[in-house]
C-alpha cells in the first residue's frame, strides 16, 4: 500500500541505507558530544592519585584461543581507555543478554576483594582455592584450571578497520542492544599505543574469558588487589593491574564468552562503575553497581522497529534519564555522595559526627512528620509493644537478680528516657534501643561483684554510667565507629552463643536449686 498514512507504523518502514546509517551514527555521536553527557555523578576531570576511585582505567580483554601449533594461549582481543577527545568517542554496543548473564554469574561467582598478591601465579592460586572451597569447580579440575590461568599471553594482529556502517549494523543486528554513555572508547588491540601521559596515573583491568573442555559448568571470579602491581608479560603496556576478571566454562555452555567479556570491559571503563568497584565491600555492592549501569544505559529496539529518527533521539532520551535519576537521588532519604565514605576516617576530631549531622539532620523533621501520618499508627503500636515487652520481661528478671534494687518500673522509665534522648541527639528517631539479654548477664555479674566486695551496687552503677560517657566521647572524637567494618557475623554468633550458654546454664541451675532431692 502506498501513501503516507498516519496510523500504526508498518513493520516494513523505512530502512537505513549504508550512507544514511553512517551519517546517522556520526550525527548521534556528535549530539552526545555536544550535549556534554558525562557519567552520572562525575564532574570535571580532576588530578587524581593512582588507585583512587576516580583514577583513569586501562582495560584489556583477552580470550583463550589456539595458535597454529594447537597450543592454547591468551590473546588480546580489545582494549578500553578513557577518552579525553569527545569527538573521537563512539558508542560501544552491548548485548542486553550478555549483561544479564554477567549479572547472574556475578551473583553466584567468587569475589575476592583487597587480595594481597604481587604476581599472576599468586592471584591464580587464590582464585582456584576459593573456587574449590565454594564447590564451583570439581576437585580434580583445580590443577588444570591453574595451568590454564597461567598460559602465556600473546597479542593479536590488526583486524580490518570498522566503518560507521559496520558499527551501526552491530547495533541493529544484535537486536536488543545497549548503548552506554559516551566517555570510554573500545579500540583495536593492535592500534597505536596509549598515550604515555594518559597512562601515568592509570591502573589496569585484565579480563580473561574463554572455554575449556575439562569444566562442566561456567564460573566467574572478580578480583580486586590490595595494591596495583605490574604483572609480567600480561599487558603490552607498563600499567599496574588492580582488577582481574575471569570467566571460563565448557564449550557446550550457551554463553557468548566474547560478548560477556566486552560487557565487563565496558563496565570497568565506566567511571561510575569504577568508583563502585574501588569502594565495594561485598558482592552485593558490585551487583548494585551493575544495576546502576543498566539504569543509565539506553535500550535500542530490534531492527524491525529501528529508524534513523529513533537513533537520533537517543541522546535527548538519555539526557532526560540522567537528569531524572539525579533528581530522584537528591530527593532520597539519605542522598548518595560519591565523595563520602561512611566507614572511612575524615582525619579530624569529631569528623564522623559532623558528617552524620550534615547527612541526617536535613531529614530529621520529615521522619517525625511522616510518623504522624494515620497510616503509620499500626507500626507505632507495634513498635510500642516491641519496646515495652522486653522492658517488662527483663525488668522482672533484673529485679530478681539485684534483689529488687532495679526492677520493672525503673527499667521502663530508663528505657523511655534514653530512647527520647537518643532519638533527639542521635538524629535517629526510627531506631529503637532497649534492654537485652547481654545487659542482664552483665548486671547480674556486676551485682555479684559488688556484693562480694561490699560495694554499693547503685553507686557503682552511676560510676559505670560516667565511664561509659567518657569512653563514648573519646570513641566519637577519634571516629572509632569505623571499626565496625571488622565485625563479622562470626563475631556476633560467638557472642550470641555465649549469652545462650549462660541462660541455659542458669536454667539447669535453677532446676537443681528447686529440686534438691532429684540429685
Amino acid at each position: 500500500m502506498g501513501g503516507g498514512g498516519r496510523g500504526r507504523p508498518s513493520g516494513r518502514g523505512p530502512r537505513l541505507s549504508p550512507l544514511s546509517s553512517a551519517a546517522a551514527l556520526q550525527q548521534l555521536c556528535s549530539r552526545f558530544s555536544s550535549a556534554g553527557l558525562q557519567d552520572a555523578g562525575s564532574g570535571p576531570e580532576e588530578q587524581t592519585e593512582p588507585g583512587t576511585a576516580a583514577g583513569r582505567m586501562f582495560v584489556q580483554l583477552k580470550e583463550l584461543v589456539m595458535d597454529q601449533n594447537q597450543d592454547l594461549q591468551w590473546r588480546e582481543s580489545g582494549r578500553w581507555t578513557g577518552s579525553e577527545d569527545q569527538e573521537t568517542a563512539h558508542i560501544v554496543p552491548l548485548s542486553v543478554h550478555s549483561l544479564l548473564v554477567l549479572q547472574k554469574l556475578l551473583s553466584h561467582g567468587a569475589v575476592l576483594l583487597d587480595l594481597q598478591q604481587s604476581s599472576l601465579g599468586g592471584v591464580a592460586q587464590q582464585v582456584v582455592e576459593r573456587l574449590l572451597d565454594g564447590e564451583q569447580v570439581r576437585a580434580g579440575d583445580g590443577d588444570n584450571l591453574l595451568r590454564t590461568l597461567l598460559l602465556p599471553h600473546r597479542y593479536s594482529t590488526c583486524p580490518p578497520p570498522e566503518t560507521g556502517f559496520s558499527i551501526i549494523l552491530k547495533i541493529l543486528i544484535f537486536g536488543s542492544a545497549l548503548a552506554p554513555l559516551v566517555g570510554h572508547t573500545e579500540t583495536s588491540p593492535c592500534g597505536s599505543q596509549p598515550d604515555g601521559k594518559l597512562m601515568e596515573q592509570a591502573e589496569a583491568t585484565v579480563a580473561l574469558v574463554g572455554s575449556v573442555g575439562f569444566l562442566d559448568r561456567p564460573f566467574l571470579a572478580f578480583v580486586r588487589l590490595q595494591e596495583a602491581v605490574l604483572l609480567d608479560s600480561v599487558l603490552e603496556v607498563s600499567v599496574p593491574v588492580r582488577f582481574l576478571f575471569l570467566l571460563l566454562g565448557p564449550p557446550t555452555a550457551s554463553l557468548e564468552y566474547h560478548q560477556i567479556g566486552r560487557s565487563v570491559s565496558t563496565l570497568m571503563a565506566d567511571q561510575v562503575f569504577q568508583e563502585a568497584a574501588y569502594r565495594a565491600e561485598s558482592q552485593q555492592d558490585l551487583l548494585m553497581a551493575v544495576d546502576r549501569f543498566l539504569e543509565r544505559s539506553v535500550l535500542l529496539p530490534p531492527p524491525d522497529a529501528s529508524r534513523e529518527e529513533l537513533l537520533l533521539s537517543a541522546p535527548r532520551f538519555q539526557g532526560e534519564t540522567l537528569q531524572s535519576g539525579e533528581r530522584e537521588q537528591s530527593d532520597s532519604l539519605v542522598p548518595f555522595k560519591s565523595a563520602e565514605a561512611p566507614l572511612r576516617r575524615s582525619g579530624r576530631l569529631f569528623g564522623g559526627l559532623i558528617q552524620d549531622v550534615t547527612r541526617r539532620y536535613p531529614q530529621y523533621l520529615s521522619d517525625i512528620q511522616d510518623a504522624l501520618n494515620p497510616q503509620c499508627m499500626a507500626a507505632i503500636i507495634f513498635i510500642y509493644f516491641a519496646a515495652l515487652s522486653p522492658a517488662i520481661t527483663f525488668g522482672g528478671l533484673l529485679g530478681e537478680k539485684t534483689e529488687g534494687l532495679i526492677g520493672v518500673s525503673e527499667l521502663i522509665v530508663a528505657t523511655a528516657m534514653q530512647g527520647i534522648v537518643f532519638s533527639i541527639l542521635g538524629a535517629q528517631p526510627l531506631l529503637v534501643i532497649g534492654f537485652s539479654g547481654p545487659l542482664l548477664v552483665f548486671e547480674e555479674a556486676f551485682y555479684t561483684f559488688c556484693k562480694d566486695n561490699d560495694i554499693e551496687y547503685l553507686t557503682g552503677r552511676v560510676w559505670i554510667g560516667f565511664w561509659l560517657v567518657l569512653i563514648v566521647f573519646i570513641t566519637v572524637a577519634l571516629e572509632g565507629s569505623i571499626l565496625v567494618r571488622f565485625v563479622s557475623r562470626f563475631t556476633q554468633e560467638i557472642f550470641s552463643f555465649l549469652i545462650s550458654l549462660i541462660f541455659i546454664y542458669e536454667t539447669f541451675a535453677k532446676l537443681v536449686k528447686v529440686s534438691p532431692g532429684a540429685c
